[in-house]
């Protein structure tokens, strides 16, 4: 019996299977390269998206900054026009984490009449002295140093001591020592302590801070005083000027 010679259906019924693979692999691969094409979109809208969170949360945060120096400047020019004393307004420039609590350095100096023992002020009450000033700079002692001593008296008590810092003082809320108390003293946490005046240093009634606790000793009593000023928080100080 004579062979039949294959037609176009038969090469096809042969090559269907091979066929359909290569469809399958092909619609695989096209849809392979449209999940990539889509992670790349979307990788490029998280970009972008993150972008302009990065932006929208700088610009935030130079309003706020803005919002501060502005409550600053306000609370800088309210003390300059309340004081009775001539003061100079100044900035701190410089802090050294190793006397962080001892010293900083204000951007005022002798070309602004700025001199050594001059007391410095914030707002809240006293800062500390100028130690060493510069042509354009100085450096202050501040009320947290145990160098920096002043006469003091605790508001509405004949009581009268010497008000200083306590040496390697840690954290962000350093403490003061009024010592030289009488023993009969009788303290009240809460009461306020100001400047005496004596000595002709710092003025009389300047506010240094507030009684946190006492203690009795065998000779005289000593109180553990809060200071009125944030100096953790210290930025625009005020030196006053020709006060003796």
């Amino acid at each position: 019996m004579k062979r039949r010679a294959p037609d176009s259906t038969d090469i096809l019924r042969c090559h269907r299977p091979i066929f359909e693979e290569w469809c399958h692999f092909r619609n695989k691969g096209e849809s392979f390269t449209d999940e990539v094409e889509h992670s790349k979109t979307v990788t490029a809208k998280l970009d972008a998206a993150e972008a302009e969170l990065v932006k929208l949360r700088t610009e935030s945060s130079h309003l706020r900054k803005l919002e501060e120096e502005n409550i600053q400047l306000r609370a800088a020019l309210k003390f300059q026009q309340r004081s009775p004393f001539s003061v100079k307004a100044a900035k701190l420039i410089r802090r050294k984490p190793a006397t962080w609590w001892e010293t900083i350095t204000i951007d005022r100096g002798l070309e602004h009449n700025v001199e050594a023992q001059l007391p410095v002020l914030a707002a809240e009450g006293l800062v500390g002295k100028v130690d060493r000033p510069n042509d354009e700079t100085s450096t202050v002692i501040l009320l947290t140093d145990e160098k920096c001593q002043v006469s003091a008296k605790i508001k509405g008590t004949q009581e009268v001591g010497i008000l200083s810092g306590q040496r390697a003082q840690h954290g962000d809320t350093p403490m003061l020592r009024l010592r030289y108390l009488s023993k009969e003293a009788k303290i009240k946490p809460g009461s306020t302590v100001v400047t005496t005046g004596r000595g002709g240093l710092f003025p009389a009634n300047i506010n240094l801070g507030t009684v946190v606790s006492s203690e009795v000793g065998a000779i005289d009593a000593e109180a553990l005083v809060k200071p009125a000023v944030d100096f953790a928080a210290l930025d625009t100080v005020f030196v006053l000027l020709g006060h003796h």
